[in-house]
Parts: structure tokens; C-alpha cells; sequence
């Protein structure tokens, strides 16, 4: 009884730290979302409502991990321990020298933009951080397959387990366990934080214009036919204040779009108890009977309007048209929709396809890894790991290449997605065959041209 205790301690501890990180940030996503997401929670999509439940799913990952490694035999615990050490290593350092690098480069926008500059330079990379994971994580991934299992093999004990009678599948699936773990938290990343992390740095960190010449910020809500032009938005960082110089045209969606009316305010404010907002020092232009009577402004003081716009979606309007700042619930919808032009339709079905191959890529890549560190020979593995990070790279440009092939529609959006994925597990594939027959690349290449087996 105390043995079965000792080993499933660690799944407990990480089940505690799991549900107290839960109860900070998932009632703080919720919150986001009632600024986010138009309409009230108990209207709000299914595709959005996942947010909340993802956010829990990732923190209890690391339990899930440790009940498997719990679960596992002492030969397989070795090796996932192994090679999550040196995952979690790689991870941390290359993580490390990214936000180091970036610190750097942005320091003197940090110091003259904040009146706290380190206290908000470290709230802006906890924003990052999911952005940041997600273009490393499936790297790092790799680099932790390459350094354990050229360890493991270099020091024979990867020889002596293969004697046991396991094939080096059998041997490598503890590896799998956690790539499949980290995986999961790569496409939970990329669902809304790692976007939504790219976006808060676009405004953020943007060049900001010289006084008196501040360009309007212009939102249309093709839902309800309606503009919004504003002169000073709310800053990101505080959604809630007022917005200053509104002007709001509501248009009939069903004529042609006719304008129908036009508001004209000081100031325009979201209340948050009842989802309406607060215009003040307004006037009211009808424009619906334009053609029949004059057009007169009338002042209506402060009123409130029940409009469903919320705040965060007036203050970031589509970014230039970059997909890879719309979190996947809104791409979703936006495709669903069938919002956008004809450019922005293929850009946004192409980013849903890429999102979801790059989840399999991670397990690609530790499939590459494999045969590409472990030999059975007197030769070093330094070779193999050349060529796998040299794959790696190029997998960097072909995620780049492909996906703008089917943004321009070149080629169909899901096989712009896949193309990079399928070419690599047949990478993967032949290289596990050139390593099981005990067999260097260059032997494996003259053995085929010769017709041999």
C-alpha cells in the first residue's frame, strides 16, 4: 500500500497545482470572453464555450502524465523520464533565449510606453507565452528525442533493452506517451492563445503615430449591418474605458444596404451588467425618410443602446487581414459564415488546415527522431542527428511555402495543410526501415540500386 502511494504522490501533487492554476485562469478566461465573444454566456457558440474547458483539460495534463508513468513498467518509466527531462531542458532553454532576445529588441518600447516597465513587461510575456510555445514546442520535441535516445544508444543500454525481446517501437512507445501529451497542449495552444497572444503584440507593440494625427479605427459588424468609426479607441490593456469621437451607421440589410440612421457621441461606453452601451453627448440622424422629409440631428444627451458589439472586437478589427491572429473558434465561425472576400475565405480555410496538421507534427517529428538517434553500429550518431535537424528546418519552409500556395488557391486548402505531414512520415518510414536492417543511408541507397532487399 505505501509503494502504491510513494509512486502515485507525484499524480496527486500535480493534480492539486493543476486545479489551483484552474481556479486563476479559467474563471479569468471567462471573464475575457463576457468582453469578447458578442451576446450573453448563454448565447455564446459552442466552438467558444470550449475555451473554458480546454484551459482545464491543459492544466491537468501534467497529472495525466504522471498517472501513466505511474501506470507504466520500470523499463518504460526509465525511458519517459529520460526523454521528458531532457524535453522540459530543451524546452526551457530555447524558451529562455527567445524571450531574452525579445526583451532586447523591445526593451526601449517597454520603457517609454509603461509607467511600470518590468511589471508589465513580464505581464506582456505571460501573454506570449502560448504563442511562443506553439513555435517551439514540436522543435523542442525533437531536440529531446535526439539528445535521450542518442544517450540511451550510445551508452548500449538502448541495445540491452532491444534484447529483451521488444522491437524499437515497443521500446520508444513511453516516447510517444509524452509527445502525444505535449501535442494535445500544442492544439490546445494554437486554438485561441497562441493567436490571440500574436495579436495582443501586433497592438501592443505597434509603432505608434504622432499626435494629432491618430488614424480613426473603423469596425463593421456584418451581423447587424452596422460601422463603427472611432477616433481614440479603449487600449487593449483596458478594453472597458471610453471609447472617444463614435460615430455608428446602421445600414438595412435588407435593402441593398441603405443607411438607415447615423449617432454621433463624445464618448461611447460597454456596460457589462446588461451587455448595452452608453452614449453620451449624442445626436440621432434618420436617414430613413431622407428622400421624403429634410434630414435633422437629434440630441439625445446620454442614452443607451442595445447594440452586441463588445469592446474587444471593436479595438481589434481583423489586423490587416492576418489570420494567424483569429483565434480558431472565430476562424470557425468566419468560414461557417461565409464572411470575408474570396482571398480571405481561402486564407482562413488554409490556416484551419494548417492548425490541425501541425498538431500531427509533432508526433512526426519524434518519429523522425527515432531511427535518426539510435545506431547499432561502431559509428557515431552525429550524422543522423545532422540530417534530422536539417529536415526540421526545411519542414519550417515548407509549413511556410505550401500554406501560401493555398492562400493564393493554387492548390486546395487542405492538401496546402497535409503535404508537409505526409511527405514526412514517408521520411520517417524509410528511415526506420534503413535503421532496423542495421544499415547506415548510404548502404541502405546502394542496397536498392542493386535490387537488393
Amino acid at each position: 500500500m505505501s509503494a502504491l502511494l510513494r509512486r502515485f504522490t507525484p499524480a496527486l501533487i500535480l493534480f492539486l497545482l493543476g486545479a489551483a492554476l484552474a481556479a486563476l485562469i479559467v474563471p479569468a478566461e471567462l471573464e475575457q470572453m463576457h468582453w469578447e465573444v458578442p451576446g450573453m454566456p448563454s448565447t455564446y457558440p459552442l466552438e467558444q464555450q470550449l475555451r473554458p474547458m480546454l484551459l482545464l483539460t491543459l492544466c491537468m495534463l501534467p497529472c495525466a502524465g504522471a498517472v501513466l508513468y505511474a501506470l507504466l513498467g520500470t523499463m518504460d518509466r526509465y525511458i519517459m523520464r529520460a526523454f521528458t527531462s531532457y524535453f522540459l531542458m530543451c524546452t526551457l532553454i530555447l524558451l529562455l533565449i527567445y524571450i531574452l532576445a525579445d526583451f532586447t529588441d523591445n526593451m526601449e518600447r517597454f520603457r517609454t510606453r509603461f509607467d511600470n516597465p518590468i511589471v508589465q513587461a513580464g505581464l506582456f510575456y505571460a501573454m506570449q507565452l502560448p504563442m511562443f510555445l506553439y513555435q517551439i514546442l514540436p522543435y523542442t520535441l525533437l531536440m529531446g528525442a535526439l539528445w535521450s535516445l542518442s544517450k540511451l544508444s550510445g551508452t548500449c543500454e538502448l541495445t540491452g533493452m532491444l534484447q529483451s525481446g521488444r522491437s524499437l517501437l515497443r521500446v520508444c512507445r513511453p516516447v510517444f506517451y509524452v509527445a502525444s501529451l505535449v501535442a494535445l497542449a500544442y492544439g490546445i495552444c494554437g486554438f485561441h492563445w497562441a493567436p490571440n497572444g500574436s495579436l495582443y503584440r501586433q497592438l501592443l507593440l505597434k509603432q505608434a503615430p504622432p499626435s494629432g494625427q491618430e488614424k480613426a479605427l473603423v469596425f463593421r459588424s456584418e451581423k447587424d449591418a452596422r460601422i463603427w468609426r472611432i477616433a481614440k479607441p479603449a487600449p487593449i490593456t483596458n478594453p472597458g474605458e471610453p471609447m472617444q469621437g463614435v460615430i455608428i451607421e446602421q445600414f438595412d440589410a435588407d435593402n441593398r444596404g441603405e443607411l438607415l440612421r447615423q449617432y454621433f457621441a463624445d464618448s461611447a461606453t460597454w456596460n457589462k451588467a446588461d451587455s448595452t452601451w452608453t452614449l453620451r453627448n449624442a445626436y440621432e440622424r434618420d436617414l430613413s425618410h431622407a428622400h421624403e422629409v429634410p434630414v435633422d440631428d437629434r440630441f439625445l444627451g446620454t442614452c443607451t443602446l442595445p447594440f452586441d458589439e463588445k469592446p474587444y472586437q471593436i479595438i481589434t478589427p481583423g489586423q490587416g487581414g492576418r489570420v494567424d491572429s483569429i483565434g480558431t473558434a472565430t476562424l470557425y465561425e468566419c468560414i461557417a459564415g461565409g464572411s470575408g472576400s474570396r482571398e480571405d475565405r481561402a486564407k482562413m480555410r488554409t490556416e484551419w488546415h494548417v492548425r490541425i496538421a501541425r498538431i500531427f507534427s509533432c508526433l512526426i517529428l519524434v518519429l523522425m527522431a527515432i531511427p535518426s538517434a539510435v545506431t547499432f553500429q561502431r559509428r557515431g550518431t552525429m550524422k543522423g542527428i545532422g540530417i534530422a535537424v536539417l529536415l526540421a528546418a526545411l519542414l519550417l519552409f515548407f509549413y511556410r511555402l505550401f500554406p501560401a500556395l493555398g492562400e493564393a488557391r493554387l492548390i486546395p486548402a487542405w492538401i496546402s495543410a497535409w503535404i508537409p505531414n505526409a511527405a514526412y512520415l514517408l521520411i520517417s518510414v524509410y528511415l526506420f526501415r534503413v535503421n532496423l536492417a542495421h544499415r547506415s543511408l548510404r548502404e541502405w541507397l546502394t542496397a536498392r540500386l542493386h535490387g537488393e532487399p
